[in-house]
């Protein structure tokens, strides 16, 4: 487990390399906010899972997942969409840089292989860990936020957004919850795309103005 210290330090320095930039589907200083969210979600879940973790290889492994995309940052942008195909495979190069200090050699390599399959096969349970906890942040309402920024981005309309949802992005999410490990991260998965469902619902009835209709 992670010291006090130990923890504020890894998040200063994740936070000095990703800040002052913008990334498209999230804004400002964007994947700070995902990384930390990570973190807290992987400690959540090995409470409520029945597993035997290192969890000081579990913690560190969730904030520097994506420690590759640093490299994907350009003039002040970042575009989350682009470019993704092998920092998995950057990021396990370049963790040392940054954590050496606060592990073992051993544990250090086992950092760098979650990192390096976090998009594909995990080998460990802390990998299969960050896997769900990685998926998890694409679910639920705090989600829309990035769908805004990015139909904002790109122009779309408000109908086009909502298309797009029902017709592309449920299906996607269906099959993320397929690949997750834990019945648990399963059940928060599809707890949270219910409840987008409806705030998209209650969204399109403002919109059309049958909310008038509802109050007497």
């Amino acid at each position: 487990m992670l010291k006090d210290d130990e923890l504020e330090e890894l998040k200063s320095r994740l936070n000095q390399v990703f800040s002052g930039y913008s990334e498209l589907a999230g804004g400002k200083n964007y994947r700070y906010q995902h990384l930390t969210t990570t973190h807290k979600m992987v400690l959540n879940l090995e409470e409520e899972l029945d597993v035997d973790v290192d969890q000081k290889i579990l913690e560190i492994a969730a904030l520097y997942h994506d420690i590759g995309r640093s490299k994907d940052i350009e003039e002040g942008e970042m575009d989350p969409f682009e470019g993704h195909e092998g920092h998995d495979e950057r990021g396990a190069k370049i963790v040392g840089e940054y954590v050496s200090e606060f592990v073992t050699k051993d544990q250090l390599e086992k950092i760098r292989e979650i990192i390096r399959n976090h998009h594909s096969e995990a080998e460990h349970v802390e990998g299969e860990i960050v896997q769900d906890a990685d998926k998890l942040s694409n679910f639920g309402v705090s989600n829309l936020w990035r769908q805004i920024h990015y139909a904002a981005q790109h122009e779309r309309s408000f109908k086009e957004s909502l298309d797009y949802f029902w017709n592309t992005a449920v299906d996607e999410y269906q099959e993320q919850i397929v690949e997750m490990h834990f019945e648990h991260t399963k059940k928060v998965a599809e707890e949270r795309l219910e409840k987008q469902k409806q705030v998209i619902q209650r969204m399109e009835k403002e919109v059309d103005g049958e909310d008038i209709l509802e109050i007497s």
